[in-house]
């Protein structure tokens, strides 16, 4: 992926996933530091394989992603080894960031604490409520300090109070300069996180 240049933390540009069919028409939008873009679509559409692509994790038939900086990726399925301990898997997370010893330890205290499951660090994933996996996956998503999130169905497993708290955390995520890109299916998800909404398989962002 080739870094962005200008304002934007990210751009994708003519982007086309093919599966038997198009999911997706040719997808082009960008996001400013502080903004933040709501993906809503039918079941099927791409909307978690855009947020792949734009992680590296698959890669477009055609068109560009352009990034600046490092990337959050809060995953609907979040594929921790349930085994471990949320502490572990935090340290794993900052390891695969290149972090190491104090460093890495500090920054897993830190993120453990702004998601609130510092009290679930002994605690082995498998322990864990959806929630609080939830918590869990944002903070791994947190620990390389991202300036692009993408956040995928983050919100479902939440209860109300658990809800209002991310979307604090998160806007407080978007006031340091983060642009976030979420897909949910209650659009009351976007409410003070999302300008806009990018609708597939239409190809451009509309205002929210």
């Amino acid at each position: 992926m080739e870094p962005v240049k200008g304002g934007s933390l990210l751009e994708a540009r003519d982007l086309v996933k093919n599966h038997r069919e198009p999911l997706f028409r040719p997808l082009t939008f960008s996001l400013a530091p502080g903004e933040g873009v709501g993906i809503v679509g039918p079941n099927g559409c791409g909307k978690t394989t855009l947020l792949d692509i734009i992680a590296g994790i698959q890669k477009p038939d055609s068109g560009t992603v352009k990034l600046s900086g490092e990337v959050g990726y809060c995953m609907q399925n979040d594929g921790f080894m349930t085994s471990m301990t949320c502490r572990d898997t935090l340290l794993m997370e900052a390891a695969i960031c290149g972090l190491r010893g104090k460093t890495a330890s500090a920054r897993v205290r830190l993120c453990a604490e702004i998601c609130g499951v510092t009290s679930y660090m002994r605690k082995r994933v498998y322990q864990c409520s959806a929630g609080m996996r939830t918590r869990l996956s944002l903070a791994a998503a947190l620990i390389p300090g991202p300036d692009v999130l993408l956040l995928d169905e983050t919100f479902s497993a939440l209860d109300q109070t658990s809800r209002g708290d991310v979307k604090r955390l998160l806007l407080e995520e978007t006031r340091k300069g983060a642009c976030l890109l979420l897909v949910s299916h209650n659009k009351d998800d976007f409410s003070g996180l999302c300008a806009r909404l990018l609708r597939l398989p239409e190809s451009e962002a509309e205002p929210l």
